[in-house]
């Protein structure tokens, strides 16, 4: 569905939530998704975000954390700024009636505080029209603020998954609040018809906001939010929780560009804004120079010259973006020359976009440049590693190179580049179909290899057992691969999944600590 996103004075970060991080097919039951509402009393109309990372927080997308989809929102806050990081939604105002609201959450740590809460015309103060529903965290405890009054209903534990579906009644003033842990087929928490937050029949609502702590600035809170669902119709609150295959794991992106036909080099989808380079210092940046804005009329297409008032470090973030736009549609139209000048200008703005240059190098495999493609793209690679959208990239690269025989000759005779051409080689061999013949070749290398090259080689055969559906067989060479890592994170991810596909939610909770352990030296 088509949508304009209006991110006013802040970050436009929220464009890609919108349109990409959780955008989900339409299905029955209606729902109003994606802030979206559609029903008779309402005038269906652009939504409205934003972000506020005012202070030291930020608001980010992490595809290292999800519950379902790619990625979900993290929101990490920054003691003694004197600021909290806020991801806040808008919807037409609610006068009557009910409405529901769906979310997903995992915290790092409940002893430090968040908020969440639906308000209305009077924001966030505890009155009639202002904060309709609360619920916030205190001393590990999640807590409900109903009738002005905290109240305690669990314990929350770290790195849990724990999905919210809220039914607020606003001519009675009252609220249902149904709370389960990823997993578990019981609810952990489970109230009806609890007074709202200021005991107030009748205070209206039309917006909603997750944040760190609201007034004492001592929380140091890391936590993640998705799946969220506003509507109207109380279906919505009983969808089947946790539903099998939700979860986008690594091997989704290779099967849908495998669907989608993908067999020439293109350019690289955008998964979130540090694909453009675009990371905290260019959001502050960009905030402190009011040009928030015009990035999103970049990347919507609708701005393609940068106004001379602008400060010159925000030109060279917005000019990058530009330059990229109109060398992913040169790629696309076939015209890889001015794609390649056009990807190369972005990166000479913005060195650090890794996005930048590796449309760079599917612009030169167009153009059948190999060597130098060769040379880019073993500079590039290990910046990749982790990234969902490298195996199924390598092995349209090995397509368009075409003549595998000629290339696993290469290989075998020790070329100077064969590491990363194996890898090439073995998962073009995968994408075309070929398991028998890439399981034997990826045997081969593991056998004569050294010790880094057996860990890689039994991840690269995990990869291939979980592609062709044997999730116990690619755990076991997963495990196989940790045991000579060195460096395990990518491993970690994918027995996370393995293990989510076997319904061990505690030891896929166990992967994704180990992985949030690396995070945290960043």
């Amino acid at each position: 569905m088509a949508r304009t996103i209006q991110v006013g004075f802040v970050t436009p970060i929220l464009l890609f939530l919108a349109a990409s991080a959780w955008a989900q097919p339409q299905a029955a039951p209606t729902a109003l998704v994606h802030y979206s509402f559609d029903d008779d009393l309402l005038d269906t109309g652009p939504d409205t975000f934003s972000v506020f990372q005012f202070g030291q927080g930020s608001v980010t997308l992490s595809s290292t954390q999800r519950f379902s989809g790619y990625r979900s929102v993290e929101l990490r806050d920054v003691p003694g700024d004197h600021a909290f990081p806020e991801l806040q939604g808008y919807f037409p105002l609610r006068t009557k009636g009910k409405l529901y609201l769906h979310f997903a959450l995992m915290m790092t740590d409940p002893f430090e505080e968040l908020n969440i809460a639906l308000a209305g015309p009077k924001w966030f103060t505890l009155r009639k029209d202002g904060i309709g529903f609360w619920l916030k965290t205190a001393n590990g405890y999640l807590t409900e603020v109903s009738d002005s009054m905290p109240k305690k209903l669990f314990l929350m534990r770290s790195f849990v998954w724990y999905v919210f579906d809220i039914s607020y009644d606003i001519d009675k003033g009252v609220y249902d609040l149904t709370i389960r842990q990823d997993g578990v087929e019981a609810p952990v928490a489970a109230v009806r018809e609890h007074p709202n937050a200021p005991n107030q029949p009748g205070s209206r609502v039309d917006k909603f906001s997750f944040i760190g702590d609201h007034d004492t600035d001592a929380s140091k809170v890391v936590y993640y939010v998705d799946d969220v669902l506003v509507g109207v119709d109380e279906a919505i609150v009983h969808q089947r929780f946790a539903a099998p295959g939700r979860r986008k794991l690594f091997v989704d992106y290779w099967l849908s560009a495998q669907r989608a036909r993908v067999s020439r080099p293109a350019p690289l989808p955008m998964m979130n804004l540090s694909d453009l380079g675009i990371g905290p210092a260019e959001t502050a940046a960009l905030r402190q120079d009011q040009a928030s804005d015009l990035l999103g009329g970049v990347l919507a297409g609708t701005l393609s010259e940068v106004p001379d008032t602008v400060a010159q470090r925000s030109q060279a973030i917005l000019r990058s973006v530009i330059a990229w736009r109109a060398g992913s549609a040169a790629l696309k139209a076939g015209d890889a020359e001015f794609a390649l000048t056009q990807f190369d200008q972005a990166s000479q703005l913005s060195p650090s976009s890794t996005l930048f240059q590796m449309d760079a190098v599917m612009a030169l495999a167009h153009l059948g440049r190999w060597d130098e493609a060769d040379r880019r793209l073993a500079g590039i690679a290990p910046q990749w590693r982790d990234d969902p959208r490298l195996p199924a990239t390598l092995a349209i690269l090995g397509l368009a190179r075409g003549d595998l025989d000629g290339v696993e000759r290469q290989i075998r005779d020790g070329a100077e580049s064969s590491g990363l051409m194996a890898e090439q080689y073995f998962l073009t061999l995968l994408w075309k179909g070929d398991s028998t013949k890439a399981e034997r070749f990826a045997e081969s290398m593991l056998a004569r290899g050294s010790a880094v090259d057996r860990s890689w080689w039994s991840e690269r055969l995990g990869d291939a057992a979980f592609l062709t559906g044997d999730i116990p067989r690619a755990r076991s060479f997963y495990e196989a691969s940790l045991a000579e890592h060195t460096q395990p994170r990518s491993v970690w991810l994918k027995l996370s999944d393995v293990y989510f596909k076997l319904g061990d939610i505690e030891k896929e909770r166990t992967f994704r600590e180990r992985v949030y352990g690396g995070l945290r030296e960043r």
